[in-house]
């Protein structure tokens, strides 16, 4: 996380920091990112920049956090016009992350996070970092679930549930990068892979 001195930037100065360090993890994966880059980009020192933050992967993970509250506030978004469909929500979310993914920053960003994935930045993108935060991840995401449509019996069930859903949008977004699939064929392949895993696979 930030030090304390980053929140005491004005917020323009903030989003001028947080802009370049998107544009340069965009540029490269976190292990070839430059801090140089960052500080030439927004015009602070390299002292300036380990003020605010430890080191590149603390702003990374810092960014990669921000970006994972606004999906979970998205899709609760979505939840809610869909009259807690879980399934209906999910595709029209993955709808959602393709067509934003046109961005071309965007794009390259998600792009070196997908295909660099490891432990940690899968735990980070999926609000998962510890065990009490993927807890309070799914606490707040299952109210708004219309669990009638779901044949799970139990709250762990349904956390199961939850999970196995959200692994197969990660899967097919690995997929879409690591394939260069394009947005209808990566549509193409969520759609059966959640039709599966909705039915059931045992006659």
């Amino acid at each position: 996380m930030p030090n304390q001195t980053f929140y005491n930037l004005t917020e323009d100065k903030q989003d001028s920091l947080l802009k370049a360090c998107k544009m340069e993890f965009s540029r490269a994966p976190l292990h070839e990112a430059s801090i140089s880059n960052i500080i030439k980009t927004c015009g602070i020192s390299r002292g300036s920049f380990y003020q605010y933050f430890e080191d590149k992967e603390d702003a990374y993970y810092f960014i990669l956090k921000e970006h994972s509250k606004q999906r979970q506030e998205s899709f609760i978004s979505i939840l809610k016009e869909e009259d807690g469909d879980l399934f209906s929500a999910i595709t029209k979310f993955f709808q959602m992350t393709l067509d934003e993914l046109e961005d071309e920053e965007r794009q390259s960003y998600f792009k070196h996070v997908f295909l660099n994935m490891n432990h940690k930045i899968q735990n980070t993108f999926t609000n998962g970092d510890t065990e009490d935060k993927f807890l309070h991840y799914l606490n707040s995401i299952k109210q708004y679930i219309n669990q009638e449509q779901l044949s799970t019996e139990t709250e762990e069930e349904l956390y199961h549930a939850i999970h196995l859903v959200r692994i197969v949008m990660l899967n097919n977004l690995i997929q879409h990068f690591a394939k260069g699939l394009s947005k209808e064929k990566a549509m193409e392949n969520f759609k059966i892979e959640l039709h599966l895993l909705k039915k059931g696979l045992s006659k």
